[in-house]
């Protein structure tokens, strides 16, 4: 059903602001003093059930007693090196409360909504708002509520302890040198192994990262370019869908639109590059038409301010690419 790229979107855009809110609220008011990463500490990273690795750094709070904090953000990768020194921000009134000076919780919710971002523009761009897709939405939003009300009727939860949980999901964890044995330790072993492997996925993740944004950057750029040139001179007109055309993959089955419209005293059709499974159109539906008056054979449905939208997204995920690849050489030179 269609409503789930938007559904979808919006839980992600809403988690990426969450998370985003969260980190902004740990360092407001927060002091900056030095700390070391010591060790990490492991957890559980996906359905998979890999190990994901979780800085753990030693500073000394305003209150002269050592403690340990532990990273927020956990990776199957080691993102940083025992001995590197690391800024801690710590509250002067709470310095039980803490964390890691990091970009990477900013950008990891910032990436979370442009995922959201992304799959609801996919929702507007290949599917439309009609009464199908209304009565799909309140179907799914009633269900999912109805759901949720259950649930709060079986365990009930207050504001406050939802918003306690919230807390202890979102906030790093800190420990005391009485209570650091409670921290679960990642084995010296699995952390080399971490080590090994992340040097060898480096050295062929960095170019790929570089040379696909890039590659997908310009595409973005060339399709962008084209597409601006086409609206320049294309003239609107009126067709009907008189067919939907299965696309065959290795797996999945997308449908695009025929789509048969009048220029020039003449009948013309195309298919349409975006394909959709659910189809997004039904045979007979009247939809807008962009046709270069030149050559009418070029033609694609109009889709108003999203025409412009995929060029977008392909040239920013290439961009988001590229800074990936980027930040990783830059970690690796600090590291040197």
């Amino acid at each position: 059903m269609e409503i789930v790229f938007l559904l979808v979107g919006l839980v992600f855009v809403a988690i990426g602001i969450m998370v985003v809110a969260s980190e902004a609220s740990l360092r407001r008011g927060a002091s900056e003093v030095p700390g070391e990463v010591v060790g990490f500490s492991t957890g559980q990273s996906g359905a998979s059930g890999a190990a994901s690795f979780h800085t753990v750094a030693e500073y000394a709070g305003p209150d002269g007693q050592v403690r340990y904090v532990e990273g927020s953000v956990g990776s199957s990768a080691l993102l940083d090196s025992v001995g590197d020194r690391v800024t801690v921000l710590v509250h002067p009134d709470d310095p039980g409360s803490a964390t890691l000076q990091s970009s990477l919780s900013y950008v990891l919710g910032v990436v979370l909504a442009l995922m959201g971002l992304v799959s609801c523009t996919i929702f507007f761009v290949v599917f439309r708002v009609n009464t199908f897709s209304l009565a799909g939405a309140v179907i799914v939003v009633g269900c999912g509520a109805w759901k949720l009300r259950e649930l709060a009727r079986e365990k009930p939860i207050t504001l406050q302890a939802w918003r306690e949980q919230k807390r202890k999901l979102l906030r790093p964890r800190v420990y005391t040198e009485a209570t650091k044995a409670d921290i679960p330790w990642a084995a010296a072993e699995a952390v080399q192994n971490a080590i090994r492997t992340q040097q060898r996925a480096n050295r062929l993740a960095i170019p790929f990262l570089i040379a696909a944004g890039a590659g997908l950057f310009f595409l973005g750029a060339h399709l962008h370019k084209k597409t601006v040139i086409f609206l320049e001179t294309a003239e609107r007109g009126q067709g009907v869908v008189v067919e939907m055309v299965s696309n065959h993959s290795s797996d999945s089955t997308t449908y695009s639109p025929v789509v048969e419209f009048e220029a020039g005293g003449r009948k013309h059709r195309f298919k349409d590059s975006m394909g959709s499974n659910p189809p997004s159109y039904r045979t007979g539906e009247r939809v807008g038409v962009l046709y270069d008056p030149a050559d009418p054979r070029d033609a694609r449905i109009d889709r108003g301010r999203w025409n412009q939208a995929i060029p977008l997204l392909i040239g920013g995920f290439g961009a988001l690419l590229c800074m990936l690849g980027l930040w990783m050489i830059l970690k690796r030179a600090s590291r040197n």
